[in-house]
C-alpha cells in the first residue's frame, strides 16, 4: 500500500516529457517514476563499474590479439608456400 509522498521539483520540460513517457505507457507519472527507481538500483550501477574496467583491460589486450594474429596468419601463410613449394617440386 502506498502511503507516502515525495515531491519532485522538475522543469516544464522534464515534467511534459514525463507525462507523454506515463502516456504512451498507460500509466500514471508517479507509476513511471516507482519504475524508472526499480529499473536504475544499485547494482546497475557496480554492473556499470564492472564493465567499464572489462572495457578497459580489453582495450589493453587487444594490441596484442592483433600482433598475435598477424603473426599466426604469417606463419600460416609460410606454411602455405612451403606445402607448394614441395608440390611444384614433384
Amino acid at each position: 500500500m502506498k502511503t507516502q509522498r515525495v515531491t519532485l521539483l522538475v522543469s516544464e520540460e522534464d515534467k511534459r516529457k514525463f507525462r507523454e513517457l506515463a502516456a504512451d505507457r498507460g500509466m500514471s507519472v508517479s507509476e513511471l517514476v516507482r519504475q524508472a527507481v526499480d529499473a536504475y538500483n544499485v547494482s546497475s550501477i557496480h554492473e556499470t563499474r564492472q564493465l567499464a574496467a572489462l572495457t578497459r583491460e580489453l582495450r589493453q589486450a587487444v594490441p596484442g590479439m592483433r600482433r598475435s594474429v598477424r603473426a599466426a596468419v604469417a606463419a600460416t601463410n609460410r606454411a602455405l608456400a612451403s606445402i607448394d613449394a614441395r608440390r611444384s617440386t614433384r
